[in-house]
């Protein structure tokens, strides 16, 4: 991957690009390391933010950066050019808006907001993908590129249909803090916090959706949270290709999530960051791009990284982004038609 330029936000004359980070948990340290990597070629770590002081201090520590006093003081603060919001996700529409009107750039984790009616705002807000993106890492994986560029150059001729599955491990203790689990905070359980990066692949790789109709059911942990930790959608393509997905947070691991992309001349799986290739001639493996991460958990590999970089680049160069909020919203969307058609029991339409 390219570097970014030197010289900072390209025709504003800001020579060093100032970030800031909202919120410490855990995603902040491979946020914070793709910053501190930055950092010879224009990026600096200018402030952080946590309501629990604590949590910024250790990043502080390894990382560098002010202890700021609110999201307000990092909105107001001149140094800062760019906000990287990784809070519970019921905070992230009304934190991007506030950082927009402030004349920041945002980096957001997924998702970008928990209602349609926010992301229609934030649509409206952004038109042109140049202030606002998503992080859904995983679009930047080799193998899903290779896989796009075959579908998208016809090698496995007309797609029938795509299949999905992940199945991880949360039990009772991953609940145990003050949002996880809660429908006020998080919005949803598997679908809209784990599955929905795989959710987002099978809508890169297999276009627009017309319709769904889900089931979400929360099994063993009855009575210990407030959101699903099993769902199963059925999809109809915009093309009329059909689809099939299934998310577990009941599984006894974490197992990498998997899709499968059915041709009329071939079957690509994809599983994690390794893709095959069936065909008459049987199963060959076309990338096998896993490695450890360099920071974090297991499950988020490296594209994290890749994608940060990438969005600074784009700030340097004033250049959209790659999943701005209309590349971000389809992914929210089928999620949230899925928790409505679980609870009305019938096909919901997304042809919006």
């Amino acid at each position: 991957m390219d570097n970014i330029p030197a010289g900072g936000i390209a025709g504003t004359g800001v020579a060093v690009i100032g970030a800031a980070v909202v919120g410490c948990g855990g995603i902040s340290a491979t946020h914070l390391a793709a910053l501190r990597a930055l950092e010879g070629e224009g990026v600096r770590i200018v402030s952080l933010y946590d309501t629990k002081p604590g949590r910024v201090e250790g990043r502080r520590a390894e990382y560098g950066g002010e202890a700021a006093a609110s999201l307000e003081a990092i909105l107001d603060d001149p140094r800062v050019q760019t906000v990287h919001i990784l809070t519970p996700h019921a905070l992230h529409a009304g934190m991007v808006r506030a950082a927009l009107d402030a004349g920041k750039y945002v980096l957001c984790e997924k998702p970008l907001a928990t209602s349609t009616d926010d992301l229609d705002e934030l649509a409206r807000l952004d038109p042109d993908n140049r202030r606002v993106c998503c992080v859904f890492q995983n679009r930047y994986n080799p193998a899903t590129q290779r896989a796009k560029a075959m579908i998208d150059g016809g090698e496995l001729g007309e797609i029938a249909s795509l299949k999905g599955m992940l199945t991880w491990k949360r039990g009772a203790a991953y609940y145990a803090d003050d949002w996880h689990g809660t429908l006020s905070l998080e919005g949803g359980g598997v679908l809209i916090n784990q599955a929905i990066h795989t959710l987002d692949l099978m809508l890169y790789l297999g276009g627009p959706l017309r319709s769904l109709k889900a089931s979400v059911t929360v099994d063993l942990l009855e009575g210990v949270v407030e959101v699903e930790e099993n769902a199963h959608i059925v999809m109809r393509y915009a093309d009329n290709k059909t689809g099939l997905f299934f998310a577990s947070n009941s599984n006894g691991a974490d197992e990498p999530p998997e899709i499968t992309i059915m041709g009329e001349r071939g079957w690509l799986l994809l599983r994690g960051d390794r893709l095959c290739l069936r065909d008459g001639s049987g199963e060959r493996l076309l990338v096998d791009a896993r490695v450890a991460p360099t920071v974090g958990k297991a499950v988020y590999g490296n594209s994290h990284v890749t994608q940060i970089h990438d969005f600074y680049r784009c700030v340097s160069e004033g250049r959209p982004f790659a999943i701005g909020v209309k590349e971000a919203s389809p992914a929210v969307r089928a999620v949230l038609a899925a928790y409505g058609s679980s609870r009305a029991g019938s096909w919901v339409s997304l042809d919006k």
